[in-house]
């Protein structure tokens, strides 16, 4: 609310609908008190303001640095979205996967992504994916890639509905686009 609330006012105080973009907090080993996952998350729903665009470090976060080093994926990443959003050219992929929604089915859950390009693909099994029931607790879940979507179940929770992806301070991704992105943390409604 608050982020999101900021970018509207410095639009409204400067007369101008103008794009922004910003860059997602890294994976980072922070003290066991701070939630990472949770600021990724309001991140990922400042989205749905206009003209906004995040760039995604789910791939180049450091487990003990809170500054990765790695700045020139971060300002590809960030020329990317002004590219395709800015500048007319369409044929860049501006970013990585980026959780649109669930469908529930008896045992898994299929999800559905923006940002495909031109298709999905998994690293390290697709690990980092939890599913759980509607009143339970997470489990570590089995993820495929399924044309372009993702299918996620695990025999501990027969009735899921909810998924969670990356949701951990430090984690390395495992879902991509086959441009490379990274697809963001996420957490189903």
């Amino acid at each position: 609310t608050l982020f999101s609330g900021m970018i509207t006012d410095w639009r409204a105080k400067w007369g101008v609908d103008c794009p922004f973009y910003f860059v997602q907090v890294a994976p980072y080993e922070y003290t066991p008190k701070a939630s990472s996952q949770s600021l990724r998350e309001a991140q990922r729903k400042t989205l749905e303001l206009d003209k906004t665009g995040m760039a995604i470090t789910m791939d180049i976060g450091e487990e003990k640095d809170i500054h990765p080093a790695n700045k020139q994926d971060v300002g590809l990443r960030l020329a990317r979205l002004a590219l395709h959003n800015d500048y007319g050219q369409n044929e860049i992929v501006p970013s990585g996967p980026l959780y649109r929604s669930q469908k529930i089915a008896e045992g898994f859950i299929d999800l559905s992504f923006d940002y495909v390009g031109s298709g999905l693909m998994g690293k390290n099994n697709l690990s980092g994916f939890e599913i759980a029931a509607s009143e339970g607790p997470f489990f570590p879940a089995k993820a495929i890639v399924r044309g372009s979507q993702i299918r996620v179940s695990s025999p501990k929770v027969k009735n899921p509905v909810r998924v969670r992806y990356g949701w951990k301070n430090y984690f390395e991704a495992t879902l991509f686009n086959k441009e490379g992105l990274p697809a963001s943390s996420f957490q189903t409604p």
